[in-house]
């Protein structure tokens, strides 16, 4: 089983981790980490390794807000000084919610794999699901 750890800017990880158990209930192995003013990436970096180290986490899943922000450089200096970390950028809770759902089903390389076919279906846009729902009526 991976664990998950969300690193992303003020309260969003913190929120996503809520978002998750209003759905699922309680997400074990879920772990936020916050970026507030004031941080500089040593701080990430800092939380991130004591994360990792109180929680005696094996194949970790890192989430992060904003590719090449803060939060992402801090995790992806961390990601490639330590094996079995996998990084992925642009967290949201449909990615959230599947990566919780899987996590005692797939491998750490698994759900990696399995989200990057998911990502499309993350997200919809109101007016090209309307155009395919009316080229299916005809």
């Amino acid at each position: 089983m991976y664990s998950i750890v969300v690193c992303a800017h003020g309260d969003l990880a913190e929120s996503l981790k809520r978002s998750v158990e209003m759905i699922f209930g309680e997400a074990n192995n879920f772990y936020p980490i916050r970026f507030v003013p004031g941080e500089n990436l040593e701080d990430i970096k800092k939380k991130l390794t004591e994360t990792v180290d109180a929680n005696h986490l094996k194949d970790v899943l890192i989430f992060t807000d904003i590719f090449c922000g803060s939060p992402y450089n801090a995790a992806a200096a961390y990601a490639m000084t330590h094996n079995n970390v996998e990084l992925i950028s642009g967290v949201s809770l449909p990615l959230c919610l599947e990566a919780v759902s899987n996590q005692s089903i797939k491998s750490l390389e698994e759900i990696v794999e399995w989200l990057k076919q998911v990502v499309p279906d993350t997200f919809k846009v109101l007016k090209d699901v309307l155009k395919e729902q009316e080229e299916e009526d005809f």
